[in-house]
């Protein structure tokens, strides 16, 4: 799973457990340890997208959350690939082709 859409998920898995308030710390994300690199980036990109907002937490250090007015962005952006209306878009696309020229 990419990066971002791991500090997606995670966020959003906190969210439902502890509601909008819940912070979390990016160093607490699995897989920030083996690839800090990577996740801070993801996360840069999340902030400049504002699908998370960033502030300080009760010790002043940088704390994740997300956007509440951009959740239903998110569920699009983490939802599975089998999940996505263009891809079934496709599929039905490709079965009328195949159907059509099987049937002549």
């Amino acid at each position: 799973m990419s990066p971002r859409k791991q500090i997606l998920r995670t966020l959003s898995q906190l969210r439902e457990q502890e509601g909008e308030s819940a912070l979390l710390r990016p160093a607490t994300i699995a897989g920030f340890s083996e690839n800090p690199e990577k996740f801070q980036r993801a996360v840069n990109e999340l902030l400049k997208d504002r699908l998370i907002d960033g502030m300080k937490d009760a010790e002043g250090r940088m704390a994740l959350t997300l956007n509440s007015q951009r959740v239903v962005d998110v569920r699009k952006e983490i939802r599975p690939v089998w999940a996505r209306p263009a891809l079934w878009a496709m599929v039905t696309l490709v079965v009328a082709v195949v159907a059509t020229w099987v049937g002549t």
